[in-house]
């Protein structure tokens, strides 16, 4: 069997609640319990009030993982 390379692009390392379910499709209610249960994985938060940041490329590598 050959080996198979694949070209991923990731526009921003981190997005936000809104932009993650934009792309995604998922709407944002879902998006903020999917990253409670831990489904979604963030840029850990340095305070309770910090706004949540996807990490894109985590969710890649997890994706791929997983694949």
């Amino acid at each position: 069997m050959k080996d198979i390379t694949i070209n991923f692009s990731v526009g921003s390392p981190y997005v936000s609640v809104q932009e993650y379910s934009r792309l995604s499709g998922i709407p944002v209610n879902t998006v903020r319990a999917m990253v409670n249960k831990g489904e979604i994985i963030i840029r850990p938060k340095k305070g309770a009030k910090e706004k949540i940041q996807i990490n894109m490329i985590a969710m890649l590598k997890d994706a791929i993982k997983n694949s």
